[in-house]
């Protein structure tokens, strides 16, 4: 599911809570799931998963999802269901293996965008753009039909006729259906004007590889880089693996080089929603490194971090190569992408949403999903993997905020027992103990997994490197020897 450019940058503070769209579905869904648990035939079941996946009910949808299988292991009408409700859930192993035995002639619309997801996740563009032609002929009905179809366009770099598609999603959109409609209006805001006046050039082109130096800031101790925008500056920039596929600036820095904007849009991060201007950069330069046509958003980003930096750079801008952050010199590299192993050990990993990276690891000796996150200070958990894993623990709940993107609306932060956390081979033992609800109310509704945990620069910081291959989906680890 393509979603809307979503900030992870997180920096704690104090902050009253954020809040969820309404969506009216989630008082519908129980009796769905009451009368399907009752009857258990594939059509109550059926529609149950139906309710569910609207109400963003993932767990409900999990539990239905495990006794469709089991008592209709082998009906096509309910495949396409089950593996939404399970890669929703966080199973995406389970989910992929069930993709796989989908027809490859379904005509059945969720089949169709479950594939497109589990494919693009992998970095198979051209199989999900089959899928998506096949959608596209089955004359897509609704507007999270066209979300599917936009995102494949967008990841082959076919723009035109893409503002019509995005207005048409929008006249679509009914928050009535539920998720992930309740999102559609800040998915699209602004968007097909965004495109209508950049053009068809392809976006984010990177025409000069090589290395950089990637100091940790002043204040945030995050990784930085100091970069030139259209011939000015430098600036100081994050570096930000959870930042998108966008270039963001202060709306000073983009006054004062002369950029303007062509459209607003909606941006989330952990402090809430705000609204930005939208626009393209010419040229970013970070030392030899060089990116032409950079998408853009402009607000007022410097009061939101305290004035640490002037932007933040997504990884995402380097979607189409290879990237190493090197820890141990200081140093980023950006190179093409290659099927020659890098340092480390090799992570299995997934590439959603904006170019947000998830992977696997354990929790408590639990199966989970975990989002890296260069510009997160902590690492945090969801609160309710949190609650299932310590359901007799007392917690502290603080309101409060902190530096970090959005308009002042902040997390609430839940402080209890830390948890045995394995990510990469390495096991820490009663690591953390810090809850994050966006991680629940925001973060995994916005990308379609649930994502229980959040790694951040505690965890980066103990890395010689860290690698991603984006174009091949692919991951290294390679860690600093311990004691």
């Amino acid at each position: 599911m393509w979603m809307i450019p979503c900030m992870v940058t997180v920096n704690m503070f104090l902050s009253p809570p954020s809040q969820e769209p309404e969506n009216p579905w989630k008082d519908k869904a129980p009796a769905a799931v009451a009368a399907a648990e009752r009857i258990g035939s594939a059509a109550a079941l059926g529609k149950a998963l139906d309710a569910t996946w609207r109400a963003d009910d993932w767990q409900a949808a999990l539990r239905l999802a495990r006794q469709a299988l089991e008592a209709h292991p082998g009906e096509p009408k309910l495949r396409g269901a089950i593996v939404r409700a399970l890669w929703r859930a966080g199973q995406l192993e389970e989910a992929e293996r069930l993709a796989a035995e989908i027809p490859p002639d379904t005509r059945d619309r969720v089949a169709l965008t479950s594939l497109i997801t589990i494919h693009l996740s992998r970095g198979r563009v051209e199989q999900a753009a089959d899928a998506a032609k096949r959608l596209e002929a089955c004359k897509p009905a609704t507007a999270a039909d066209l979300y599917h179809v936009i995102g494949v366009r967008l990841a082959q770099d076919r723009l035109d006729g893409i503002a019509k598609l995005l207005r048409r999603a929008h006249r679509l959109t009914d928050a009535q259906n539920g998720y992930p409609e309740i999102y559609g209006e800040e998915l699209l805001e602004g968007l097909a004007d965004f495109f209508d006046a950049v053009g068809t050039e392809p976006l984010n082109q990177i025409t000069n590889f090589g290395s950089a130096a990637m100091p940790l800031m002043p204040l945030v101790n995050l990784p930085g880089c100091m970069a030139t925008i259209n011939g000015h500056g430098p600036y100081r920039m994050i570096f930000d693996t959870g930042g998108s596929i966008t270039l963001s600036l202060d709306q000073q820095v983009a006054d004062e080089i002369g950029i303007k904007s062509v459209a607003q849009a909606s941006i989330r991060g952990v402090s809430g929603k705000d609204i930005s201007g939208q626009a393209v950069v010419e040229e970013l330069r970070i030392g030899p490194i060089t990116c032409k046509h950079v998408m853009t958003r402009t607000f007022g980003l410097r009061d939101q971090i305290f004035n640490a930096a002037d932007g933040i750079i997504g990884t995402g801008i380097f979607a189409e190569a290879r990237l190493t952050l090197d820890f141990e010199h200081a140093r980023m590299v950006v190179a093409p992408s290659s099927a020659k192993p890098a340092d480390g050990t090799a992570v299995d990993i997934r590439i959603i949403g904006d170019a947000k990276l998830i992977m696997p690891v354990t929790l408590h000796g639990e199966h989970a999903i975990a989002l890296l996150d260069s510009g997160a200070s902590l690492v945090a958990y969801s609160p309710s993997r949190l609650k299932r894993l310590f359901p007799d623990q007392p917690v502290t709940k603080l309101q409060g905020v902190g530096m970090g993107i959005g308009g002042g609306q902040g997390p609430t932060i839940r402080i209890g027992k830390g948890v045995d956390l394995v990510f990469a081979d390495r096991k820490y033992e009663n690591y953390s103990g810090l809850g994050l609800d966006v991680l629940d109310t925001l973060l995994s509704p916005i990308l379609g997994v649930q994502t229980d945990a959040l790694i951040g620069m505690p965890v980066f910081r103990e890395m010689r490197s860290w690698t991603v291959d984006f174009p091949r989906c692919k991951m290294w680890v390679d860690w600093l020897e311990t004691e």
